[in-house]
């Protein structure tokens, strides 16, 4: 199970994620979490559609974002889901069923304060799934 944004997507995490399915031949799941922006307040409970519509178009950014990986990796089965909710959450049960976790991390170029982002965090300490370490 990969947890990707496609509005930061990171090249490292995609090409690590892809080589290890297909090393060890078991599919991948790739989630991105979303939310409706504030901006809709009460529109999509009158009307469902409209986190529906969002939520394709969503999906296709993640079908784009993976596109060229699917190509360069044929043999590896990919799922892509975009959910709706917090990243950290929708992970963290994702996680549930999952072989393995990869999250990855954006660089921070500040000398103090935490250096792993909470979506991270939570995911190492809350998911069930092993880590690479704990082999």
């Amino acid at each position: 199970m990969v947890g990707v944004d496609i509005h930061h997507p990171c090249e490292a995490l995609l090409a690590f994620s892809f080589s290890e399915a297909a090393r060890k031949g078991t599919p991948l799941r790739f989630l991105h979490s979303w939310t409706l922006p504030a901006s809709y307040g009460y529109a999509a409970i009158m009307d469902p559609g409209i986190g529906e519509e969002l939520g394709s178009h969503v999906l296709g950014g993640l079908d784009d974002l993976l596109e060229p990986w699917r190509t360069r990796y044929a043999g590896v089965e990919v799922e892509a889901r975009p959910v709706v909710g917090s990243p950290a959450y929708q992970l963290v049960e994702a996680s549930q069923t999952a072989q393995l976790v990869i999250v990855g991390r954006r660089s921070r170029n500040v000398p103090l304060g935490p250096h792993l982002g909470h979506v991270a965090h939570a995911v190492i300490h809350h998911s069930p799934a092993p880590s690479p370490s704990s082999r």
